[in-house]
């Protein structure tokens, strides 16, 4: 079932008031940065913020998983 235009429309005017109560120094920023922000939730890219593969490699469980699933 796809959603309706109405619930995309509330999901993101849900997630912008939760990003600006979670980024509250960023609240009286102009909309369009608190649209990026709403998209965008990860602030860097640094090895703590950002993808764990990027940096890191695959977890464990990925790990695991290609080893059983592979012949």
């Amino acid at each position: 079932m796809s959603r309706t235009r109405a619930e995309r429309r509330h999901h993101e005017r849900r997630i912008k008031q939760k990003r600006r109560q979670y980024y509250h120094m960023f609240a009286s920023v102009s909309p369009r940065m608190v649209g990026i922000i709403a998209r965008t939730p990860t602030s860097c890219s640094c090895p703590m913020c950002g993808n764990q593969r990027e940096h890191h490699g695959m977890s464990w469980q990925e790990i695991n998983d290609r080893l059983r699933y592979t012949d």
